[in-house]
């Protein structure tokens, strides 16, 4: 009977060894066969705003997964965070949790209308005038402040133009983004002196609403000719003891050939200093010898008679004159004088030519 036991016992114990080995092959066999996947972040670092959608994850990681999900999250947020990696490989799929830095890299962009201004002393000047834009280039437009003590989502602008004194002047602008990123440019200013009037008379002109027709002379290039005016513009035939400018005529002349040109389908001429200058000059010359300057940086418009004469449209009735006041390509600036003296206006309209420019 004790034999028979002892037989059983060991009958039981290979028998229980023959299970323990076979689950030992079988789990052996299991994880021979098990897929395993592995995953890891090569560039930890993500820019600012960057489109999820458009980040290649393989191209970023050491894998041998066939397929790499990301649980959404906000590219917005700057510094550390977790971000959830699914990866999977046949039919095997893996969680990973890697941290990433996301980082704002990329300035404020500023553009400017034009590198220089030119102006004249007197003229209004806007800084903000010659700002195209302030963008971020993640966030879009950035605002202007005035908060001198700026360093997030704002620009500033900082200027040393004094427009009533001649000289060359700078206009900064310092830009932040959200993050306080920052960025800067500056642009010149140049004020240039204003042409100077002869000494005012001592009589002035009392009769400002006389009309007169005939008697205006105007030219244009370096021909001459002549045609009728007739129109009111405010003047006077007082007797003048000196020759002076009257801004105020030259300025209605110059706003209304521009006008003239939008009712013809084309672009105003803008004003320069120079122009100015030159014009001024002229019309001084007039009053003393009267005719055409020579000259290939500027074609005129000429004109004298009683004061009080129209000549704009004087020079509108003449084929010439009108021809130079709507020209489309041969000019680029334009400057109107008028100078009275004795009761007589000279004027001269300066058309800056395009190749001398």
């Amino acid at each position: 009977m004790k034999e028979l036991l002892k037989q059983k016992k060991v009958q039981y114990g290979i028998g229980g060894a023959i299970i323990i080995l076979i689950l030992i092959i079988i789990f052996v066999i299991s994880q021979m066969n098990q897929v395993k996947v592995d995953f890891k972040l090569k560039e930890n670092v993500i820019e600012y705003g960057s489109d999820l959608s458009k980040i290649e994850w393989e191209k970023l990681s050491e894998t041998n997964g066939y397929k790499i999900t990301v649980k959404e999250f906000d590219t917005k947020k700057v510094g550390q965070t977790d971000i959830v990696f699914t990866v999977c490989l046949d039919d095997t799929c893996k969680e990973f949790t890697e941290q990433v830095e996301i980082k704002d890299t990329k300035n404020p962009e500023i553009k400017f209308k034009k590198e220089k201004l030119e102006i004249t002393e007197g003229d209004k000047f806007d800084p903000a005038s010659n700002i195209e834009s302030v963008k971020d280039p993640i966030d879009g437009d950035i605002k202007k402040s005035d908060d001198k003590e700026l360093t997030k989502d704002g620009y500033i602008i900082t200027s040393d133009v004094n427009a009533k004194k001649a000289g060359s002047y700078t206009v900064k602008v310092t830009a932040y983004d959200v993050n306080g990123n920052k960025a800067e440019q500056s642009y010149k200013v140049i004020v240039k002196e204003k042409p100077k009037e002869p000494d005012t008379p001592v009589n002035t002109p009392t009769n400002n609403n006389q009309s007169s027709t005939g008697g205006n002379q105007s030219s244009n290039g370096g021909g001459s000719g002549s045609s009728g005016g007739n129109g009111n513009t405010s003047g006077g035939n007082t007797a003048q003891e000196k020759p002076h400018y009257r801004t105020d005529i030259s300025n209605t002349y110059f706003s209304q050939i521009n006008a003239w040109r939008k009712q013809n389908g084309l672009e105003p001429f803008p004003h320069t200093a120079e122009a100015q200058a030159e014009a001024d000059r002229r019309a001084m010359e007039l009053v003393s010898n009267y005719g055409h300057a020579a000259g290939i940086k500027f074609s005129e418009n000429i004109g004298h008679g009683t004061a009080g004469q129209n000549f704009f449209e004087a020079w509108k009735a003449s084929p010439g004159h009108n021809g130079a006041m709507l020209e489309e390509s041969a000019f680029v600036a334009m400057a109107v004088s008028v100078v009275e003296y004795n009761g007589r206006w000279y004027a001269v309209t300066s058309f800056r030519c395009k190749d001398y420019y």
